[in-house]
Parts: C-alpha cells; sequence; structure tokens
C-alpha cells in the first residue's frame, strides 16, 4: 500500500501528535498521506468526513481514537473501496486493533499488504414516523431502542418479514450485526458472533417476560419494530441509538425497520490471533 488517509479524534489525539507520527513514518516511506480531524472544534462532536474529500487511489483510511472514532468514520465513508484499520487509543479496542505500543510494526504490515481482509456486515436502519420515512442510516455496530430518561419500561411490538414475532415490555431492544455482538448486545447477556459472520442478532434489554432471550436472524431478514404507547401520554423520552452515536427521539406508533444493508466494510486485520483467542484477551 502506498495510499492513506487518516482519520483522528483531537479528543483522544491530542495535538494531533499521533497523526503527525503516522503521517510521518507512512511518508518516510514513500506514501500519499491525507490527514482529517472528524471532531469539531467549536461543538467537541463528531463531524462526518465528506467521501468526496478522500482521494482517489486511497487503498486504506487509518483512524485514530477509539473503536466509536472507526464506527463514526465507516458510517460517513462505507461507500469508499478501501480498506479500514483503527489505531486505538481508547479502552477496549474490538474494532481499533493496532495499540500504541505496535504502532510501527502494524504500519510496516500495512506497507507490504501483510494483513487479511475481513469483510463486515452493515444495517440500514430506517425510521418511519406518521407512514413517511424520516432517516435512513447505515450501521456497523448496533441498533438500538431504549427507554431514554423514564424510569418506566416501555412496550415495543417486533414484526419479522411481515410476520408478528414478540410483544417486549421492558427497558429496550438491541439489534446488532457480528461487529456489534461484542458492544452492548454482549453486556445485555446477548451472545458473541463471529465479525465475519452474515448474521443479525435481536436481544431484548431487561424485558419482562420469562422467556425474553436473544434471538439470531439470518441476512435475509427484516426485522420492523414498533414503538408502543407509553404510560405517559405526550411525555415520551423513548430514544433510538444508532451506533451509540447518534440519538434519536421516538414516539408511539414510529416504527423502525432494519435489514441487513447492501453494504459491506473490508476492515484490515494484522493480529494472527484466531476469534476465540481474541475474545479471550479482551474479556475476562
Amino acid at each position: 500500500m502506498k495510499n492513506f488517509c487518516i482519520i483522528t479524534n483531537s479528543r483522544k489525539d491530542k495535538d494531533m501528535e499521533t497523526a503527525q507520527a503516522v503521517k510521518s513514518f507512512l511518508e518516510s516511506h514513500d506514501c500519499e498521506v491525507k490527514v482529517f480531524d472528524n471532531v469539531d472544534k467549536i461543538t467537541n462532536e463528531y463531524v462526518m468526513i465528506d467521501p468526496k474529500e478522500i482521494p482517489e487511489g486511497c487503498e486504506c483510511i487509518i483512524t485514530i481514537g477509539g473503536d466509536g472514532t472507526l464506527l463514526h468514520a465507516v458510517k460517513g465513508l462505507n461507500q469508499v473501496d478501501c480498506v479500514f484499520v483503527g489505531l486505538n487509543k481508547g479502552n477496549m479496542g474490538f474494532l481499533a486493533e493496532i495499540s500504541m505500543d505496535d504502532m510501527e510494526e502494524s504500519l510496516k504490515k500495512l506497507l507490504d499488504d501483510d494483513f487479511k481482509v475481513e469483510e463486515r456486515m452493515m444495517l440500514k436502519a430506517t425510521l418511519i414516523h406518521d407512514g413517511k420515512v424520516v432517516q435512513s442510516t447505515d450501521v456497523l455496530n448496533d441498533v438500538v431502542l431504549h427507554r431514554g430518561a423514564e424510569i418506566s419500561v416501555s412496550n415495543y411490538i417486533v414484526h419479522v418479514n411481515g410476520d408478528l414475532l414478540n410483544r417486549y415490555t421492558g427497558d429496550g431492544i438491541i439489534v446488532a450485526t457480528p461487529t456489534g455482538s461484542t458492544a452492548y448486545n454482549y453486556s445485555a447477556g446477548g451472545p458473541l458472533a463471529r465479525p465475519d459472520s452474515h448474521l443479525m442478532i435481536m436481544t431484548p434489554v431487561c424485558s419482562h417476560a420469562l422467556g425474553s432471550r436473544s434471538i439470531i436472524f439470518s441476512k435475509n431478514d427484516v426485522l420492523v419494530i414498533e414503538i408502543g404507547e407509553d404510560r405517559k401520554y405526550n411525555q415520551e423520552s423513548r430514544c433510538l441509538s444508532l451506533d451509540g452515536d447518534e440519538v434519536i427521539k421516538v414516539v408511539a406508533g414510529d416504527v423502525i425497520k432494519i435489514e441487513p444493508d447492501l453494504n459491506s466494510i473490508k476492515i484490515a486485520k494484522l493480529d494472527e490471533s484466531s476469534f476465540v483467542q481474541y475474545v479471550r484477551e479482551k474479556i475476562r
């Protein structure tokens, strides 16, 4: 590889020191490098990188920060034909697998094309209000419906491929990709899945039913979740969260359609350890 883009999170990469260090290393090996900061200096919030700003011929996008930085970069650039890899300055680092300690060694692997490529499936979440599409978003990790600031439980009606599955009463519902299976889904008691598999995991959160367990759906299924009536009419605070970053208020009658996305993401895997080894190291 010789053509790179770096997307850094300046909240974690102070003064963009790590980004400049990576840029200098790559340029010393005759690479073309462009650097972006995906944090707004005024609001301190993530900003979307315009795909048109990615130079033609870019082969790899390196994100610097944590898993959230990579998730946000992917959301805006999932149609750019290149591989993604994350340098971890965060905590867990399931997605951003390059550590600061082995940064140069990992960069050399990228330069030498010494890595595997994992195809990661994405979801498309479409929010429908009063029969009209309000928003449609690509998601790599998960779609989460939750009760927001309310103490009382909420109601969710789930259909799969047009058939009623169940009516859930509880704190919320998670629909995760295999990539997102290690995130909120896992914390809520859901199963782990190989990140390169193609399936959807639905996990109810604190459901008031003895038989409420996670359900795994295929890449061909379509889930439709309707927000049921709240106990406090016109005082609802329920929310739709997309990859833990974008949060949208939803009300009774709103519908969220969740289906596999046509686009997938290519993640560069530099570590030769197996999925089982990886889980054993990260989750103890």
